[in-house]
């Protein structure tokens, strides 16, 4: 886990080269049939109830608000090896292998033991197949905030996903970067980035660490870190997890999208900026905004480009996890990829 003062260079020296490039997609390239070197694409597409045949290719039922990319693809240098069963396909390059499960509305009854159920699949597939780290997790849930108190879905989820987790030893020391966002469609997707080498927990000096909410978030606090490091010798990648206008551990500016937004960026910017990584010179790669009401879309597009040092961010609406936040944005961070001669 990264901490004030951590120095982590000498982490690369011991990872291959980045085994795969992630990138944005248009909408008509998405449409297409993936070429063989693609490890996997995600699509948002407002009301889509199924991705296709191919394994590789997920659809996320999140309305798209913006125009510069349809989604992303994440592009391997080794072969692909790909599959579905049932209601689980992975494809896996021998580094790297990404999973995607789903479940529908009727079995979210219990929210809790659904949760739990996928994730422990999860964790039995990852393990089994030689990933057996987390890396980066995806949580697209129905109805994110449906219920009161401890009885709403999200709080259910994450006591649910607490549940599978903790069953690991020392499993706070490596909860991988996660995003969880609501959507109308109902059921609930989960998608993941499991390596076979581990990377580095990365928490953030403005926020407290999820896993350690107090009592008044829920039973569970939820299970993830601000970010993964991955120190691919080519150059280091920062997974940014799903951040909000959080400090410390409470909602910030509520009711005010704008401000809302320039509290996330500020959160962002000290997390990819505190010692141990500043020395790195992270760089934004990809970005998506989550927006839960399209009608905030007009006062936040000025600040996006001053925000994010101009990188093009995918906009797309969404609920977040908590009612007093309207906005949240994920990230991939890159170091410069290294010239090897």
């Amino acid at each position: 886990m990264i901490s004030p003062g951590l120095d982590t260079s000498r982490t690369a020296e011991v990872w291959p080269e980045c085994p795969y490039r992630v990138r944005a997609a248009t909408t008509k390239e998405l449409a297409r049939p993936l070429a063989p070197n693609v490890l996997f694409a995600v699509a948002y597409e407002n009301g889509a109830t199924s991705s296709g045949t191919d394994p590789r290719h997920a659809v996320v039922p999140l309305a798209r608000l913006n125009d510069v990319r349809g989604g992303e693809i994440w592009e391997s240098r080794s072969p692909v090896h790909a599959e579905t069963t049932g209601a689980m396909s992975v494809a896996e390059n021998g580094e790297v292998m990404m999973i995607r499960l789903s479940i529908p509305e009727s079995d979210l009854v219990d929210t809790e033991a659904a949760a739990a159920r996928l994730y422990s699949e999860l964790l039995r597939v990852t393990t089994t197949r030689g990933y057996p780290h987390l890396l980066r997790a995806w949580n697209y849930l129905g109805n994110i905030n449906q219920g009161d108190g401890d009885d709403e879905r999200y709080r259910r989820f994450c006591v649910g996903r607490h549940r599978a987790m903790s069953l690991h030893p020392k499993f706070e020391g490596s909860l991988p970067a996660a995003t969880a966002i609501g959507t109308v469609n109902g059921g609930l997707i989960l998608m993941a980035l499991a390596g076979r080498r581990a990377g580095v927990q990365v928490e953030n000096p403005r926020q407290l660490s999820a896993f350690r909410y107090p009592r008044a978030y829920g039973e569970r606090s939820p299970s993830f870190s601000r970010a993964t490091l991955l120190p691919w010798a080519d150059g280091a990648e920062l997974m940014v997890s799903g951040t909000a206008s959080i400090v410390g551990h409470a909602s910030a500016h509520p009711g005010d999208p704008q401000a809302q937004l320039k509290q996330t960026a500020l959160n962002i910017h000290a997390l990819v900026t505190q010692p141990g990584l500043a020395r790195r010179g992270f760089l934004p790669d990809l970005l998506t905004l989550y927006l839960r009401d399209p009608s905030d879309l007009l006062p936040v597009l000025p600040l996006l480009q001053p925000c994010f040092s101009g990188t093009p961010v995918h906009i797309v609406q969404g609920d977040i996890c908590r009612t007093d936040l309207l906005l949240e944005v994920e990230a991939i961070y890159r170091m410069p990829r290294l010239t090897r001669k």
